[in-house]
């Protein structure tokens, strides 16, 4: 049985500007399918980033009422 899921980069959105076209065109469907696409390395890279930026935000956010 043949895999029709093809294993993503990181870098391949930089090299292939039409891939990141693809997921700003439709977020939830096309962010989801390149996510999964990812090696698990590189999921784990990306929740890091999204909850190192969500912690930043929120110190920022708790600064700026201050």
């Amino acid at each position: 049985m043949e895999n029709s899921q093809t294993t993503k980069t990181l870098k391949s959105l930089i090299q292939n500007p039409n891939d990141l076209a693809e997921i700003l065109k439709d977020p939830a469907k096309g962010g989801i399918d390149f996510f999964n696409g990812l090696s698990t390395r590189e999921k784990q890279y990306v929740i890091f980033a999204a909850a190192a930026g969500l912690a930043i935000y929120g110190i920022y956010i708790g600064r700026k009422g201050k």
